[in-house]
Formats: C-alpha cells, sequence, structure tokens
C-alpha cells in the first residue's frame, strides 16, 4: 500500500488517532482530568490496531522475512534512531546513547522526546506479527491466528504483574518496551484479523445506525477509562490498571472511530480529504507534535491572563499544531526523506 494507492477509511482512522494524541498532550493548568482519562484509554491501542488492518495488504505468501526485516528497519527503526540524536542535541551527554539505545519511555524522557517509545514497540511488535503470518502461511495454517492473540493477551497479562522487574530496573521497563510488547501484538492481530474477515469489514452501516453506536462506544470508553482503579492509562510504561475496564474501554473505542471513519469518508467528501492527508504522515506529526504543541500555549498565555475553557484550547491546540506539522512533514519528505523512511515505500 503506497502512497498513490492509500485506503481512504484507514488513513482517517490514523488521523483520529494523532488528533487523540495532541489532544492528550496538551500542558495546560486547567485541563480535564476524565478527558485525559478517556483519549488515554484507547488513542494507543488504535494506533496499533490500524497497523494490524495495514498488514493485511502485505501478500505474506510471497514475502520473506528478511525482505521485511529490512523494510522495518528502514521505515520505522532507523527514523527512531535519527531522530532520537536529533532531539537530544540541546541536552546530549554521555548517557543520550545509551538511553536512546535502551528505548523505553522513561528512558527516552530524561535524554530527547518521550514520544518515541512507539517506534521501537511498533518495530519489534510488527517483525514478531510478520513471523508468525509467514510461518502460518506457509503451514497454510492461518486458522489458528486467534490462538495466538489469545496467547500474546494472556502474556500480556501476566507481564506487568511481575513487579521484581521493575524493581530491578528501577521502575523502568524491559529494553525497547519488550514487556509492553505482548499487548501491542494483541491490537496488532486484532486489526489484522479485523480486515480479513470480510463479512465485518465490509460491513458500512446507514449513517442513523453508525451515530447511536459512536455514541454509545465512547460513552462505555468514558465510562470503563473512569471507573479504571488507575490515575490513566499509560500504554507507554505498561500501566492499564484494571485489565478488564481497560480491554473493554479501548475496544469499545476502536469501534466508535471505526465506525466515525467510515461515517466521514462516506458523508463528508472535504473533511475525509483533509483527514486522509493528515492520516498519510502520522509519524512525523507523532514525533514532532509536542513542539508546536507548546508554541501554542506559549502563544495563548501572552494573550490571555484569565480561565480559558478547555472547549476553547482543545481545538485551537490542535488547529494550531496539526497544520504547523504538515508543513514540518512536507519540507522534511521533501528534502530529508530518510528521516520518515519514506525511501522506501512501505506501512
Amino acid at each position: 500500500m503506497n502512497r498513490n494507492n492509500r485506503v481512504k477509511y484507514i488513513d482517517i482512522l490514523r488521523a483520529i488517532a494523532i488528533i487523540l494524541v495532541i489532544a492528550g498532550h496538551i500542558p495546560y493548568a486547567d485541563f480535564s482530568a476524565d478527558f485525559h482519562k478517556w483519549v488515554y484509554a484507547f488513542h494507543i491501542p488504535l494506533f496499533f490496531f490500524v497497523s494490524g488492518i495495514s498488514l493485511s495488504f502485505i501478500n505474506y505468501s510471497k514475502t520473506n522475512f528478511k525482505e521485511l526485516l529490512s523494510k522495518r528497519f528502514h521505515r520505522i527503526y532507523l527514523p527512531y534512531l535519527i531522530w532520537g540524536i536529533l532531539l537530544a542535541i540541546p541536552n546530549f551527554s554521555l548517557w543520550t546513547i545509551p538511553k536512546i539505545l535502551y528505548g523505553t519511555h522513561k528512558s527516552l524522557a530524561s535524554v530527547t522526546n518521550s514520544s518515541l517509545w512507539f517506534l521501537p514497540v511498533l518495530f519489534i511488535s510488527l517483525l514478531i506479527v510478520d513471523t508468525i503470518i509467514i510461518l502460518l502461511t506457509k503451514k497454510k495454517a492461518t486458522s489458528k491466528l486467534p490462538l495466538f492473540l489469545i496467547g500474546f493477551l494472556i502474556l500480556a497479562l501476566i507481564m506487568p504483574s511481575q513487579p521484581t522487574i521493575h524493581e530491578l530496573l528501577n521502575g523502568h521497563n524491559l529494553p525497547l518496551g519488550i514487556d509492553i510488547v505482548p499487548m501491542t501484538i494483541v491490537f496488532i492481530l486484532l486489526g489484522y484479523l479485523y480486515q480479513n474477515c470480510k463479512k465485518i469489514s465490509n460491513l458500512r452501516p446507514k449513517l442513523y445506525v453508525s451515530i447511536p453506536i459512536i455514541l454509545v462506544m465512547f460513552l462505555i470508553t468514558l465510562f470503563f477509562g473512569l471507573k479504571n482503579d488507575v490515575n490513566y492509562v499509560l500504554m507507554a510504561e505498561n500501566r492499564y490498571g484494571n485489565y478488564l475496564f481497560f480491554l473493554i474501554a479501548a475496544l469499545a473505542g476502536i469501534i466508535a472511530s471505526l465506525l466515525l471513519s467510515f461515517t466521514i469518508e462516506k458523508y463528508t467528501k472535504r473533511l475525509a480529504n483533509l483527514m486522509q492527508k493528515i492520516g498519510s504522515d502520522t509519524m512525523l506529526i507523532f514525533i514532532l507534535h509536542k513542539y508546536p504543541l507548546q508554541w501554542s500555549i506559549d502563544l495563548l498565555a501572552l494573550f490571555t491572563t484569565t480561565h480559558v475553557s478547555n472547549w476553547i484550547v482543545i481545538p485551537y491546540c490542535i488547529l494550531f499544531t496539526v497544520p504547523i506539522c504538515m508543513l514540518f512533514s512536507y519540507l522534511i519528505n521533501k528534502y530529508a526523506p530518510i528521516l520518515t523512511g519514506k525511501q522506501k515505500q512501505f506501512h
């Protein structure tokens, strides 16, 4: 699936996810804790789910692991290393490179942009899923994929319950977020299985059906997100709180986002085209958004001394941040494509 042959609803899903990431990172004193918990309940699982959907467009019967490894490296891990070093330059020290190579949310936060944690986890997760699907495809046993999904779900539920690991690592995750990988693979496999089940993935409910379901699903996400016994879900550090509540909230949010993407694609042509444009460059937006986001807050502080409602701050920050990120994306894609992995056209 290259840039000229993209599936619109998938890019719209990516755009929804990245807009939620930006909203979740708004550094504002009056930012709603409830809204924050709602966003974090499902936005990162949605990203991994979309990655799984994209895998269904790979012909695994004609693909070998060595080829996929090369493409994944150039598309994901090499940009991670380059951006990690570039963004660390203002605070460069002897520990910078080791912490980037360690590649967890906490290690990166102390030297560079902590949002980069997503890339090594995605890199490892996709390679594991690639390997499983290649092996099952060769044995004509892809029907066993749901068993792997269940297995990784069990592993994901067990790993964070082992506090000894985090105590030994002084609160850090395993290198490259390996302990997060089982949970991310669950959502990747869900996305892959969803797209390959044509009876489900081809469903496009009417508007009068979609809208109530979207509202109900988002309310379910809100309810279970708020009821979760953790301050907020943080997948970057393998923090889920109540696993059942986390899974229900994440799945409900994914369903709502899917239906929302179908609705946007079918009924709002201009918005759909704009969302597709945003969704085609989410990696760069993910990496860079914190900087223009902070600029937007600094600019707001210059012109306001009184309370500003979240209903104004949230859309203002998004409308300020996204266009700047898109401009950065255009310039980087044009003059330094190695920073985006676009020299290897692969999704």
